[in-house]
């Protein structure tokens, strides 16, 4: 897998690892002297003054404050969330925040899933249509990954945008498709990079460089 500089990390659903991956491949990228910037901008269930727990870990990971712009207390989608707190997620707020927080190589993780609402009327993959950068998607790696990759590997393809690679992360509970998975979606998506990540210690750093080496150097 090789990254250029910025990356957006997409979920075949929310709670599949999208902040782990992105976290990894941050402290990866720090570790060789890279100046990243790892963001989650928008962000559901966070409790304030909290930047949130996810941008926690991103900031760590890659050695920058947590840096986020919409926090939303309710664990809702992102447009319910921003209505019963009277506000709107703004298209213009996000562009200027991520021009101000670029860094050498910028990975900004999504929020929820590649269609999850940011308004009634705006969802994550029109935000990241108008960036334009390559998308990642990560799915856990269980029974039914291999339908969910091909449809949101599909979504992104439609609006115009490389797909840069597909990470499967640890499933809680293996089953006879965990070791299946991989060689199955690569025969699906020949010329995608299909990634498996092992568990990780999400607050050890070293676990999480070494992590995000082995997504970026292992073979195909």
């Amino acid at each position: 897998m090789r990254l250029g500089s910025r990356l957006f990390v997409t979920g075949t659903d929310t709670g599949v690892g999208k902040t782990v991956v992105t976290a990894a491949l941050a402290a990866a990228l720090a570790d060789a002297g890279v100046r990243v910037r790892a963001l989650k901008p928008i962000a559901s269930g966070v409790v304030p003054p909290s930047p949130g727990e996810d941008a926690e870990l991103l900031g760590f990971a890659g050695g920058h404050p947590p840096r986020s712009l919409y926090r939303f207390e309710a664990p809702l989608s992102p447009h319910l969330a921003a209505a019963l707190e009277g506000i709107s997620v703004e298209s213009e707020p996000l562009s200027a925040f991520l021009q101000e927080e670029a860094g050498e190589v910028t990975l900004l993780e999504g929020v929820g899933g590649w269609e999850v609402p940011l308004t009634p009327a705006w969802r994550v993959s029109a935000w990241a249509e108008a960036w334009g950068a390559p998308v990642l998607v990560v799915a856990r790696n269980r029974l039914g990954v291999i339908n969910h990759t091909l449809l949101t590997v599909n979504a992104v393809r439609s609006r115009g945008l490389l797909v840069a690679g597909v990470v499967l992360t640890p499933p809680l509970e293996a089953d006879p498709s965990t070791e299946q998975n991989a060689v199955a979606l690569q025969h699906q998506l020949p010329g995608v990079a299909i990634r498996v990540m092992e568990w990780v210690v999400p607050w050890d750093r070293a676990a999480l460089a070494a992590a995000g080496r082995r997504l970026l150097s292992q073979p195909t």
